[in-house]
């Protein structure tokens, strides 16, 4: 509790706000609320100098008048520890109190009134209000004040990862993840991840003010990111962004970031990482064994609180994971292709030549019309010049012209023209899950054939092709061709330095 008669001690020194703050360890907003009291009670040091403490705290914030002296005073100070465990409330100490007045035969205060004797209570003697929390009600969200560092795998540079801590309010069991940087899809996918490892949401999500979550803060209706907010609308929970400079708002997460700070990088400083997942791999471990340990005020720990009572009140988890999409325009070109990535991926052919709404995510592309979704393909990662054909998309005198095609005849094909073929072929016909979506490529390779060189040239390059990667495309075939040269004619045999024999007829033919 702080003492009063000490703030004001320190005042008459010419101590500020913030060094008595800082030397007495509370808040500089009690030290402002001492100085105004001080100053319309017309106190000063030297009044109270031979007062003690709690006489100080009286003269300056004397408790609330009773309304009735005949009603029993509650010990607040009892109420405010008990607040403090598991599950107790105001109405169950309320209860408490008036069954003991009644055994004394005392006449106890009302609940609306108790509370607000309560509130009184906390505001005068500087005390935290004790937030009452229910097993599966909120996720608290933050990033730990000092980044990690780790090794690249490559190249062997130091590189900073910044912490994000989420932690269940009721229980206090916290999941940790270091990740790359502090960007939106960053803090998205740590959000999906302490879901997945919580095995579901609680009812309200808890974040700071911070600009990835949301857009502009506001007391009373802060604009949220839309992104974050399609994240709370997948997981059916709720953003309810902590009030700025209130960190007791979320005062489980500001607990575990300090505990992130405290144990985790003080137990990892001297370790080297080599890449992000080891890192995380060692945070983990760190991170289970503070949960599984026993709390130091109250019974059990933070994994058995969550097993037992968090755990079975969380929100289910929706069947599909939440991924941040990308959105973008794409112009269908005339061959009914989308251009993404310097991939292509086909719409319908009608929709030639109109600007479409393109939505990307890690594994999918989807094409919208309007608000009608024509096209959905998965996503091609890590390659380039790729095609992703839908036959339903093409135009009906090209969707005929694939009809007669099958893998069988594409290989039939390639065996009239060489072995190389053949694998390059089947390599094609392989690299799509449908295998019809590889058909037009199997066909480009075919009109090579049909160029100056023939098959001569198309067997070669794909010898060339496949000598380059067990998988050829198409493109690469084409590029091959385009660059292809033929071999030099091997020298003519040299006789060495025998030069010419005329051999034993010649010699005898004249003889």
């Amino acid at each position: 509790m702080v003492d009063y008669k000490q703030i004001l001690r320190l005042r008459a020194e010419g101590v500020s706000q913030r060094g008595i703050a800082d030397a007495l360890g509370c808040s500089r907003n009690t030290v402002a609320a001492v100085f105004t009291a001080a100053d319309s009670a017309g106190v000063g040091f030297g009044q109270v100098a031979d007062l003690g403490a709690d006489e100080v705290r009286t003269l300056l914030l004397p408790e609330p008048a009773k309304p009735d002296s005949d009603r029993a005073a509650p010990d607040f100070e009892y109420v405010h520890r008990e607040l403090g465990r598991p599950s107790v409330t105001l109405l169950v100490l309320w209860n408490e109190y008036v069954a003991k007045c009644r055994a004394t035969g005392e006449v106890p205060y009302q609940y609306s009134f108790f509370n607000e004797q309560y509130r009184r209570w906390v505001k005068s003697t500087g005390a935290s209000m004790r937030i009452q929390r229910s097993p599966g009600e909120s996720v608290e969200v933050d990033w730990a004040g000092d980044p990690m560092v780790f090794a690249d795998p490559l190249t062997g540079e130091l590189r900073q990862a910044w912490v994000f801590v989420a932690a269940l309010s009721y229980s206090a069991y916290s999941y940790v993840e270091a990740l790359p940087d502090m960007t939106l899809g960053s803090w998205i996918d740590a959000h999906v991840h302490a879901f997945e490892h919580f095995g579901g949401v609680g009812r309200l999500l808890v974040p700071d003010n911070l600009r990835t979550g949301v857009s502009r803060s506001d007391r009373y209706e802060p604009a949220l990111n839309p992104a974050y907010a399609r994240l709370a609308e997948h997981y059916g929970t709720a953003v309810i962004p902590a009030r700025v400079k209130r960190p007791r708002d979320k005062a489980v997460v500001e607990g575990s970031v300090r505990f992130v700070a405290g144990q985790v990088a003080a137990v990892l400083r001297n370790r080297q990482f080599v890449g992000l997942a080891e890192l995380n791999e060692a945070i983990f471990d760190e991170v289970a064994a503070i949960n599984a340990r026993p709390f130091q005020k109250r019974e059990d720990s933070r994994l058995m609180v969550f097993e037992r009572d968090e755990k079975p009140l969380l929100i289910p988890l929706p069947p599909v994971r939440f991924e941040l999409a990308d959105l973008r325009k794409a112009k269908a070109g005339p061959n009914y292709h989308v251009q993404v990535d310097r991939n292509f991926y086909s719409v319908p052919a009608r929709l030639i030549g109109q600007s479409l709404d393109v939505r990307l995510t890690s594994a999918t592309v989807e094409v919208f019309d309007g608000l009608e979704r024509v096209a959905s393909h998965p996503r091609f990662t890590g390659v380039f010049g790729r095609y992703s054909t839908l036959p339903a998309h093409m135009p009906e005198q090209h969707r005929s012209r694939l009809v007669d095609w099958t893998p069988e005849r594409f290989e039939q094909w390639a065996s009239t023209i060489g072995p190389h073929t053949v694998a390059a072929i089947r390599a094609i016909l392989a690299s799509r899950k449908i295998v019809e979506q590889s058909y037009w490529s199997c066909l480009g390779v075919m009109s090579l054939a049909k160029k100056p060189g023939g098959i001569a040239r198309l067997e070669d390059t794909c010898s060339r092709a496949l000598a380059a990667t067990p998988a050829p495309s198409y493109t690469l075939i084409k590029k091959l061709w385009a660059g292809w040269t033929p071999a030099a004619p091997p020298p003519a045999p040299s006789l060495g330095d025998a030069g010419f024999v005329r051999g034993a007829d010649y010699y005898g033919s004249r003889a």
